[in-house]
Order: C-alpha cells, then structure tokens, then sequence
C-alpha cells in the first residue's frame, strides 16, 4: 500500500512540475509581409536542454528539430507580400534568436504615444486628440496569427470612450490601433503586448447539440471537418443551432479541439 501511494505522489508531483514548466515558458512573437525568404533561428542550449518548446506559424503549429541549436522556420507557401505571424515558445533563461528577422517586411506605423495597457484599471487606454480627425480607427488584437478587429472605434470626434477591457488569451497577448484615411491608406500604431498567465479556460463537452460551452469568457473560431472556416467570436457560450450534425474543430484560449455536433 505504501508503495502505491508513493508511486502516486511521485507522479502528482511530476504533473505539477510539468505544469508550473509549461506556465514558465515565455514567448517570441514577430509578423510582417513575406518576402520570400524563410526564417532561420538560433536555438540556445543550457546542459543539455534545448530552449525552443514550440513554433507556430499563422496560429498552426510547425513541427521542427527540437534537439539542434539552428533550424530553419519554412514560409514559402505564403504569397508575396502576405501577412505572417511567428511564435516560438521557449525556456525563459536561454532565448532564442531569429538571425534574418529583417527579412519580415514591417508595415507603416503612425504614433501613438498614449496607447498603453494600464494594469490597475485593467483597460487599454489611448488619447483621441493624439489622432488625426480625418481618418478613422479600429483596435485589432492578434489572434490565432491573424489581426482581427475586436472594436470599431470611428473617428476621434466620434469616440465616445478612450479605452477598452480586452479578452486576453493565456499567454501573450498583442494588440495595435490601425489608422485608415480618406484614400483608404492604413497605418498602424505601436503594438502593445499584454502577458497572461493561464487562465486554464475548458471546453465543458465535446459533445454538443445546440450551444458549445466554455468555462470563461474567450475568444473562439470553429472550422468544419474540411478545415473551412465558419465563425468566430468572444463569448462563453456559442450557439451551432444552425450548423449540420458533424465534426468540427474549435479554437479557444490557443487550444483547439474537436466537437461532435449530435
């Protein structure tokens, strides 16, 4: 008996080290426009222990040589001038480097020195008289490797609240205000970069007939078996009255699973 209960102990205790290395994990983040080179990355290591965990490119994760202190990051199935976004999980202690990350071309950014995430209020804050009265704006957050608008805020006279409560994901987190003129010109501001820790977010049931149900509040994108895309959306409780009885899969809090619709 006691063997058992110390066999016990020792795996708990080997889960919960794992975890508490999994939530130390930090991350590189960059994007930019293709420009037909792939990236090459220096992956430190430290007795033996490689830094890079994981790379994700567009939100997929990539399988590359853990065990080798350079890899290459492969991008040639973008189009020319397409947006890419990179993320590279590492141990926080030995960080990697992206040696040609100049080769991501960045885009036009305009200031906004007043954009920032204020911890105690725990809003994303911005001044309007910082904007040109001209031009209209929308606040995006980078999710599942795609900058998508989470607020219309309009032009400056029309804004009628200079902040915003986001939704993190756990992990990173990056946001940018995008500036669009008259002619349809876009300029973006700096981006803010907010870390989460793990808010452990579930998926009640894979099973589901009218509502697919998360422990939280956070941001989610469901696809068909086929990979097509076919919502997405910031809620804790999603409706699939209107889809067919089938698979699919749903990406939340930079997980993703897979549901059966009865």
């Amino acid at each position: 008996m006691k063997k058992i209960f110390s066999l016990i102990l020792t795996m708990l205790t080997i889960t919960l080290y794992g975890q508490e290395e999994v939530n130390a994990y930090d991350e590189l983040s960059v994007w930019g426009k293709y420009s037909g080179e792939n990236l090459y990355v220096l992956n430190p290591s430290e007795n033996g222990t490689f830094s890079v965990k994981e790379v994700y490119v567009d939100g997929k994760a990539l399988e590359f040589c853990q065990e080798s202190n350079a890899f290459e990051i492969p991008l040639e199935g973008h189009e020319p001038n397409s947006f890419v976004y990179v993320k590279i999980v590492h141990l926080p202690q030995i960080k990697p480097l992206i040696i040609n990350e100049e080769s991501l071309i960045k885009e036009s950014e305009f200031s906004l020195p007043s954009f920032v995430y204020n911890k105690k209020s725990k809003l994303l804050e911005w001044k309007a008289v910082e904007m040109d009265a001209a031009c209209s704006y929308r606040l995006e957050q980078m999710l599942y490797g795609k900058w998508v608008v989470v607020k219309k805020l309009g032009k400056p006279t029309d804004m009628l609240a200079e902040n915003f409560l986001p939704v993190q994901l756990s992990g990173m987190n990056l946001f940018r205000i995008v500036q669009t003129d008259e002619g349809g010109q876009e300029l973006s501001s700096p981006v803010v970069k907010l870390k989460c820790p793990n808010r452990k977010i579930l998926l009640l049931t894979d099973k589901v007939k009218e509502f697919i149900e998360f422990t939280e509040v956070t941001h989610y994108e469901l696809y068909d078996a086929n990979g097509t895309f076919l919502k997405r959306g910031t809620a804790k409780k999603v409706s699939v009255t209107d889809l067919p009885k089938g698979t699919y899969w749903v990406n939340f809090d930079g997980k993703e699973a897979v549901i059966t619709k009865k």
